[in-house]
This record gives C-alpha cells, structure tokens and sequence, in this order.
C-alpha cells in the first residue's frame, strides 16, 4: 500500500494527511538504519492521527515530547534500540529548547501577540510549541535548531519590545489549567447529549455541530452524534471550547445518568 493510501485511512484533511505521509517515512528510517528521526511540533489533532497510524503499524518505539509535561504541542520521535524514551530529555540529544519573552506589565500581551510576533520573523508555525504566557513573561518552546535566529530576529510583539533570553527547560513557568465544574445529568453518554451538556446549548444544536464537523472527541473530528463518550474523554468545539468528561456516576430514580464535565476556561 502507498503512504498516501496509508494515510487516507485516518484523515480526509490534506494537511494532516501530509503530516502522517512525513510521520510514515520518519517512522520507516528509524527502522531500517535504526537511527534517531523525529517530526516537527505536531498540534494535538495531527498527534491523534499519528498515534493511531503507529499503532497499526505495530506500535514501533516512539515518544512524543513537548519540553514538559503536559504539553499541547509535541514533537514525534522515533527511538533506535540504543535510546530509551528518558534519554531524550538530556542535553545532548533534546531536540527542543525554550526562550523566555520579558515585556512590561501594562502590555499585557497575549498568545496571539507573541505568536504574530516569532511568525513575523519569518519561522513557520512547526518550529514552534506551546507559548505559556504569565504575567510579565511568556515562554516559548522551540526546535533548537531556530533558538539563535530567535535570538536575533524576534525582539517585538504586538506594540512591546522584549527582552529576550534562553532558559533551561526544567525552569519552564507552565500555568495551570483551569476548569469550571459542572455537574449535570444526561439521558445517555452519545457525543448530542455530552456535548449539550458540556457547551449548554440544545441537543439539537449539538447535533448540528457534529454533522458540521465542528466536534472532536479525543482530537479527532468525530462526526457521529450517537458515538459514545466514555470518561476521561476530551471534547472539543469549534468556537465553544474544550472539555472533559471527568466523571460517569449512577443513575437518578428517573433513570437519568450523572456526569461531572470539566470545561476549560
């Protein structure tokens, strides 16, 4: 079978479809001269993809790795047989460094500003991971390979000037998630009926938006209202957010089922 036939079976988006077409030659390299091979920054929904063409492929030995843990953009690596997943967080062989952007409070800037800002420099948004913005600073995850062109070259965003400088990764401020907890009680756990709940709007309109192919479930689009949802599920909708089916109880005396749903604000 072609890598692109490959491909075709996890995605109808041709950009992911490129992505899994490189992920399935990284994947071929590193098995046949059993050497080191990895992508660039994979967004969660090309992580998805990947990670169910792997494990049809059988599952070969990979990490994927975004500079700490929990990180929504990560890099795919393929391991030789001489390289455990741990090893990859050692200088010699961490493919990934991070740059700490300095500006005054009143700025205030946002994700928005500083990504506008490294893309106007030039790099394109694959060498790019996750940008944690806190307060006076922000971090930001990058390829080693542009670390000394952002150095040089990324020294505004929005209407401030930076102060720009290289941090060890372990020194990384990540913000903590924050969720608004709802309990509720829903007629069945179908995606209509979690993604009513989760979102507050009509089963109907929840529907609406599956067909629209506005839902994914688990980083994948998922275009099938009555597709089960099970706990720990993460839920995503274009325009309303991202949530996570935290927990699945009992049933009322009406024979309703009680859900705690985590939504990220």
């Amino acid at each position: 079978m072609f890598k692109n036939e490959i491909a075709d079976k996890y995605t109808s988006n041709p950009e992911v479809k490129l992505i899994l077409v490189q992920v399935i030659d990284k994947m071929n390299k590193a098995q046949q001269k059993n050497v080191l091979t990895m992508t660039q920054f994979l967004n969660e929904h090309q992580r998805a993809a990947a990670e169910l063409l792997i494990k049809e492929c059988g599952n070969p030995a990979h990490v994927f790795y975004g500079g700490y843990k929990g990180a929504q953009r990560t890099v795919l690596i393929f391991l030789p047989d001489y390289i455990r997943p741990e090893d990859i967080t050692g200088n010699d062989i961490n493919p990934l460094a991070c740059i700490r952007a300095k500006y005054p409070l009143a700025n205030s800037l946002t994700h928005r500003d500083i990504l506008g800002g490294i893309l106007g420099t030039g790099l394109k948004r694959e060498m790019i991971g996750d940008i944690l913005v806190d307060g006076e600073s922000c971090d930001i995850i990058v390829m080693k390979e542009v670390l000394t062109y952002l150095e040089t070259n990324f020294s505004s965003a929005g209407r401030a000037k930076l102060e720009v400088s290289v941090i060890p990764l372990n020194q990384i401020h990540a913000p903590e998630a924050k969720f608004k907890i709802m309990n509720d009680t829903v007629s069945s756990l179908r995606l209509d009926c979690i993604v009513s709940s989760g979102f507050s709007i009509s089963r109907e309109k929840a529907a609406e938006a599956i067909k629209a192919g506005k839902v994914s479930l688990n980083h994948l689009e998922c275009n099938k209202s009555d597709k089960q949802v099970n706990e720990g599920d993460c839920i995503s909708v274009r325009g309303l957010g991202k949530a996570i089916l935290q927990q699945v109880g009992g049933r009322t005396g009406k024979g309703r089922i009680r859900v705690v749903i985590a939504k990220y604000i």
